[in-house]
């Protein structure tokens, strides 16, 4: 399961996970930490992989190319409890399958014909294909409006494998993870029972 984490220097937090058998360490914005301290999770909180996932798609959880660098504490993750994608849901690079640090690029194909290619890259495929790139949005900042208004706008192809892939991500409701962490957190609140008896006197 994710865990969330503060800086040493308490510049902010960041979350790990499990993701494809690697530590991937996820920057969280002001409003993730406000809405997770909201829910009850700190420094050190398991952090449910739905609740990433939707910190993900909305932008408040986000990788960047550093993202995989070697952790020390990493044997520290319990891998046993799954990986954060194991349904698939997240989007993934079309050259290297990787999920850090993505990009929607679209590229040129220099011919002057005007036709453009819609692609998610990672770091690596978008530095090799730089030359050819008229456009490069990371996903992070892109929401279903953002996506749709770059494809009536012209500056995408809406048929794209990359757009087609982008429209899945977003139509997955994801925030409704946040009601059921509420709702089974309330449970497990309400069904227990303290013993008066083991109150503490504060004298």
């Amino acid at each position: 399961m994710p865990t969330i984490h503060a800086y040493v220097d308490a510049s902010g937090y960041y979350a790990k996970a499990n993701l494809k058998g690697k530590v991937v360490t996820f920057q969280l914005t002001a409003a993730a930490v406000q809405r997770l301290a909201g829910v009850g999770l700190s420094d050190g909180s398991p952090l449910p992989g739905k609740l990433l996932l939707a910190l993900i798609q909305s932008g408040d959880a986000f990788t960047g190319a550093a993202a995989l660098a070697d952790d020390p504490n990493q044997v520290s993750l319990p891998f046993s409890d799954g990986e954060l994608d194991s349904d698939g849901l997240l989007p993934r690079c079309e050259e290297t399958g990787g999920h850090i640090d993505l990009h929607l690029v679209v590229l040129d194909d220099g011919m002057g014909g005007g036709k453009k290619r819609a692609r998610l890259l990672a770091l690596e495929p978008r530095h090799v294909l730089r030359k050819q790139t008229a456009l490069s949005v990371p996903v992070a900042v892109l929401s279903w409006r953002s996506l749709e208004h770059l494809v009536v706008s012209g500056k995408i192809p809406g048929e794209a494998k990359a757009v087609v892939s982008l429209r899945r991500w977003f139509s997955h409701q994801l925030a409704s993870a946040w009601d059921e962490w509420a709702k089974q957190r309330g449970a497990r609140q309400q069904g227990l029972i303290l013993d008066s008896s083991d109150e503490l006197t504060l004298g």
